[in-house]
Parts: C-alpha cells; sequence; structure tokens
C-alpha cells in the first residue's frame, strides 16, 4: 500500500543473533534455514523460516507471500477493483459488498478509533494523500489542509451486513496504518499450516518472530536508534510475538529547518510534533502492534503509556527526544542496553 499512517523500512528493527551465532541443539541439527525476499505491500518483505528440507521451506513462504497479496489486492488505496478503492471511488453513493476480511479490517479499525479517542483514524484518506510524505515532499498550504480535514468523519463508514458505504463525497478509508499487521499475522497462520514451526516474518517493518531458534533459544531483536541507522540500542527476546515501531526518522523532509516526517496527526492535519522519536509495540498479533505504535506515537509519553498499561498483553518502549528510554511495566527487566548514550527512565 502507497498510502500509510506509518511505513517502516526493513531496517527499523535490526535483527540480531536471529538465526546465526548459535549452535543448533541435537534434536534441531536437521532443520534447514530457508529465506526469501519479495515486494509486497510497497516493501521488501522478509521471510525466514527453519524447515525440515529446503523444498518444503520455500513451498510454504511462497504460499505466505501468496496470502500477503490476497489482502493487499482487497485493502490497497491504489490497486483498482481493491475493495478499499470502490469504497473511495464510491463515497457518497453506493454500498459495496467488500470481502469478510476486509469488513474484519475496516471494524478493527473503527474500534480502535473508540479506543484512543480518535488518534487513529481510517478516515484519514484525504490527509494522507494530500501530504504524499516521500512522494511530493511540500507542505501544502494551510487551505489545502483544512480542506482535507474537513473530509475525515468517521461516522461516514457506514456497514450494513457486509456491504460498506461512505456516505460523505471525499471522505476516504485509508487502511495502511493496520493491514500490514493483519497481512503479517494471517502469513504467520499460513506457514504454521504448511508445518512451519520456527521463523520470522518482516513486512517493512512489522516483525513477528515464531517458535524458538535453532538452538532452542528465544529470538532477540534489536531496537534502532532513531539518530544512526540499523545501530541497536536496545535487544529485547521473544517468542511467538509481533513487534512494531513507528519512528519520525524514517520517511520525512525537512523545510525552513522543520522535519515533517509520514505520522500524521488527524486532529491537527499536521505531521506529529511531540517529544518521542520513536514507539515500539510488542503484542500477541502484529494487527494491534501496527495501530497501536502509530496512535502512541501520536498521544505521546504520559497519554500513550497510559494506554499500553491499559491492556492485557502489550507491552511498550518509547523513545524521546532526550534519548531517554521508557518501558511499560510488562518489559521490565527484559530490556538490554546496547547503547551507553541512552538511558533507561520511568514515568
Amino acid at each position: 500500500m502507497k498510502n500509510t499512517l506509518k511505513k517502516i523500512t526493513i531496517l527499523t528493527l535490526v535483527l540480531l543473533f536471529l538465526l546465526y551465532g548459535c549452535k543448533s541443539n541435537d534434536s534441531q541439527n536437521s532443520l534447514k534455514l530457508v529465506k526469501e525476499v519479495d515486494f509486497v505491500l510497497g516493501t521488501m518483505g522478509r521471510i525466514n523460516v527453519l524447515s525440515e528440507s529446503e523444498e518444503d521451506g520455500r513451498r510454504a513462504i511462497a504460499k505466505a507471500f501468496d496470502r500477503v497479496r490476497e489482502i493487499e489486492n482487497k485493502m490497497s488505496t491504489s490497486i483498482a477493483g481493491s475493495d478499499v478503492y470502490l469504497l473511495n471511488e464510491n463515497a457518497g453513493n453506493n454500498y459495496i459488498t467488500v470481502d469478510k476480511e476486509t469488513l474484519y479490517v475496516i471494524n478493527k479499525g473503527l474500534e480502535y478509533y473508540e479506543l484512543t479517542g480518535g488518534d487513529f483514524n481510517i478516515s484519514i484518506g484525504a490527509l494522507i494523500n494530500l501530504w504524499g510524505i516521500g512522494k511530493t515532499n511540500k507542505v501544502p498550504s494551510q487551505e489545502n489542509i483544512h480542506a482535507a480535514m474537513e473530509n475525515i468523519d468517521i461516522n461516514a463508514i457506514n456497514i450494513d451486513n457486509q456491504s460498506v458505504r461512505i456516505d460523505i463525497p471525499n471522505v476516504q478509508i485509508d487502511l495502511g496504518g493496520i493491514a500490514k499487521g493483519y497481512a503479517v499475522d494471517e502469513a504467520i497462520k499460513v506457514l504454521r499450516e504448511n508445518g512451519i514451526k520456527s521463523g520470522l516474518v518482516d513486512l517493512g517493518g512489522d516483525i513477528y518472530a515464531f517458535g524458538k531458534k535453532a538452538d532452542d533459544s528465544s529470538w532477540n531483536v534489536g531496537i534502532q536508534d532513531p539518530e544512526k541507522g540499523a545501530n541497536p540500542i536496545a535487544s529485547i527476546p521473544l517468542t511467538d510475538k509481533s513487534i512494531v515501531t513507528s519512528g519520525d526518522y524514517e520517511r520525512f523532509f525537512m523545510e525552513d529547518n522543520i522535519r515533517y516526517h509520514h505520522i500524521i496527526d488527524p486532529k491537527t492535519g499536521y505531521p506529529v510534533r511531540n517529544d518521542l522519536r520513536s514507539v515500539t509495540i510488542i503484542s500477541d498479533l502484529s494487527i494491534d502492534g501496527d495501530v497501536l505504535s502509530t496512535a502512541v506515537f501520536i498521544m505521546g509519553l504520559e497519554k500513550g503509556m497510559s494506554l499500553i498499561e491499559s491492556l492485557d498483553g502489550v507491552e511498550t518502549l518509547i523513545i524521546t527526544n532526550d534519548k531517554k528510554i521508557y518501558t511499560s511495566s510488562g518489559l521490565k527487566d527484559q530490556l538490554n542496553i546496547l547503547n551507553d548514550s541512552y538511558e533507561e527512565r520511568e514515568l
């Protein structure tokens, strides 16, 4: 998907010692590491698996990538004929019968709108298109921003059984901040259904690590330094968990010494300006991490941390402009700081 609230590149989360740097135990000596890379959802997707044979591994990975493409073909804003494309083209006019999983993702978006007090809003498409971060690299006029905000209205999304209608012309749905996480979850399902018990799916930085490494240890995932690219500032062990990061440093442009990045606040019409550099979410499902990494970034440190602490099975790591690291209660004593210039703090 080209238009997203959050597009994180492969380097957003540095994968440390995932399948390397360790010796296999006797029970897993026969497993083979199989890796594939493919362009999906507007980004480079990577899938690594441990498989009984290379043939079985490649077959499972191919099916997982096919599943991701199915989702992209239904939920992309730019693929003609997709569910979302047709909804936007018919805004103010017809009901469109959508696939059940498109309806599921739309409903999840509506639920998260309520949970986040409107900070996550799938009706933000007009603003996403206007800013076009990564394409136009120019600050829109205040007049155009105001006009786009007039076309953001979650209440315009009307659902009748499996049909959806956007009641107001020019209101546009954008699932870019949620569909990639859903695709990761579905890719994991496909791999497991095809006999894969251990591996890693990375769709442009939305990552899920499942099973154990060849030495029966957890995966170690590194959190990128917002200032120094791929260099990790910390690592954390994960098993059967999603990890997703949103930051202001991956897609942005500078104008008059001001950084304009891709995380747009639907309530102001502008890229978020606060004291955060990145938000990492660890959760059971990537669809939740995808949404919450964006929403917490928009909310800011205290409000965002409060939300995460209220949710079961969800943790966060927040990095601020002054190189402070704040973690939710469930991550205490799990984080390994690798860069002495960053300091872990408590709220």
